[in-house]
C-alpha cells in the first residue's frame, strides 16, 4: 500500500467516493422531492389531479427503482467508501416502498 500525499496531509488509503452511490443518493433525493410535491399538489386539487400529476408520480417511482438498483450495484464496489451507497440504499428503499404502498392503496380503493 503506497502512501500518497494529499492536499492537507497524508492519505493512507486508495479509497474514493462511489460515483454510482452518489448518483443513486441524488436520484433518491429527487424522488423524495417529487413525492412531496405530488402529494402537496394532490391535496391542493382535492384529489382531482391532472394527468401530468400522475405521470410525475409514476416517473418518480421509476427514478426510485433506478436509484435502488444503482445503490445495490454501488455496494459491491471495492476500494470505495460506503457512506453514500448505504444512504442511497436506505432512502431509495423507503421511497420505493412508499410509492408501491401508495399505488396498492390507490388500486384497492379505486
Amino acid at each position: 500500500m503506497a502512501i500518497k500525499r494529499h492536499r492537507s496531509g497524508y492519505k493512507f488509503t486508495d479509497k474514493t467516493q462511489s460515483k454510482r452511490g452518489i448518483l443513486a443518493f441524488v436520484l433518491a433525493a429527487i424522488s423524495i422531492a417529487v413525492f412531496v410535491l405530488v402529494i402537496v399538489a394532490s391535496f391542493q386539487s382535492r384529489g382531482n389531479g391532472t394527468m401530468y400529476l400522475g405521470s410525475a408520480g409514476v416517473s418518480s417511482m421509476l427514478i426510485s427503482v433506478v436509484a435502488f438498483v444503482l445503490a445495490i450495484m454501488s455496494l459491491g464496489e471495492e476500494n470505495s467508501y460506503k457512506l453514500f451507497p448505504y444512504l442511497a440504499t436506505v432512502l431509495s428503499f423507503l421511497t420505493l416502498g412508499i410509492w408501491v404502498a401508495l399505488y396498492i392503496v390507490g388500486f384497492m380503493i379505486g
